[in-house]
């Protein structure tokens, strides 16, 4: 139940001759090759002149904070479904099974979110979506950022809106920095956005980075940075995951924390001992297990969670209109 609700967020919050062509290629220090044993299978139907219209992938998500775990561990897998169908964009995600809890998929047009039974259709849950209406939503709602990107439109309407936007130049590379004020950002009435940014590379024409500043309820700022990945396929930018990372910087601190009490930043700092040390203290009643360790400061709640999701075995162009009849009107 916990996944579902959390990808609904995710979706209310703020993409005549027929030929197959299956390409693989290698990776190059993207950060997602960590998690793969092969290069990337894409499989585009029609040309690849085409705009990407629709995308299916297998999903897999690895995550680690740095203050609990010791390494990156898979916490979740499901399957992406998007397709513009009649000028409107459509995104499902059906997740493995979980248990008992028949409403394990999610299907949003990005004005309404529908959790519901793949197996039987049957509806669990409508959301409607509190940002549709955004102004926003006319320069992102079709943009999907699985592949190129339109600047232009982007461009046009960033000036209609009066939004702050900017080029840089390094080296051979351009960027494109677009502002996007917080009163433009629908609120959820307890956290408040204190900055939001999207950056665009303007040769490949593909989304670089977006940088999400936050402050809770508790005055802890969250930035949260999100790194699309793509490979280019015969010259054709493909998204093949992305990675996020959530650094939350929280003033609060723990009181009746023992000053003394040794930190560890990581497993290697903490000291080894030997079986029979082992043994000689658990005879003694002083060894304990510790279920959960936190490294750094336990007196400081501030943390970073990095979230790693790859796509596997990329479809392009072929998605079934069927999968979104639900929502469709």
């Amino acid at each position: 139940m916990k996944k579902i609700i959390t990808a609904a967020a995710l979706f209310t919050a703020c993409i005549s001759l027929t030929v197959c062509s299956n390409a693989t290629h290698e990776k190059r220090g993207n950060g997602l090759e960590q998690f793969t044993e092969g290069p990337t299978t894409i499989t585009w139907k029609g040309d690849q002149k085409e705009e990407v219209r629709s995308f299916q992938a297998n999903v897999e998500v690895y995550s680690m904070n740095n203050r609990t775990d010791t390494s990156v561990s898979l916490s979740e897998t499901y399957r992406l479904s998007m397709s513009t169908i009649r000028e409107r964009t459509f995104t499902r995600i059906d997740f493995d099974s979980d248990g008992d809890y028949p409403f394990r998929s999610v299907l949003s047009d990005g004005e309404e979110t529908i959790l519901f039974n793949p197996v039987t259709d049957e509806v669990g849950y409508r959301i409607q979506n509190p940002d549709s209406q955004s102004p926003l939503n006319r320069i992102f709602g079709r943009q999907t950022g699985l592949s190129r990107i339109n600047l232009s439109m982007i461009r046009e309407e960033a000036r209609r809106l009066s939004l702050d936007m900017s080029e840089e130049t390094d080296g051979d590379s351009r960027t494109l920095l677009l502002e996007l004020p917080p009163a433009l950002i629908p609120q959820n009435g307890i956290d408040r956005i204190i900055s939001s940014r999207i950056a665009f590379d303007i040769d490949r024409e593909t989304v670089l980075e977006t940088k999400v500043v936050m402050k809770r309820e508790d005055d802890t700022i969250v930035t949260t940075t999100v790194t699309p990945v793509y490979e280019d396929l015969n010259g054709v930018p493909v998204k093949i995951g992305q990675i996020t990372e959530i650094d939350a910087k929280d003033p609060n601190r723990i009181e009746g924390i023992d000053p003394d009490m040794p930190v560890y930043n990581s497993i290697d700092d903490i000291p080894e001992i030997s079986a029979q040390e082992l043994a000689e203290m658990k005879a003694a009643g002083t060894a304990h297990e510790i279920p959960e360790m936190t490294f750094g400061d336990p007196a400081d709640l501030s943390y970073v969670e990095t979230i790693y999701e790859v796509y596997q075995n990329i479809e392009i162009n072929s998605t079934p209109e069927h999968l979104f009849r639900l929502i469709q009107k």
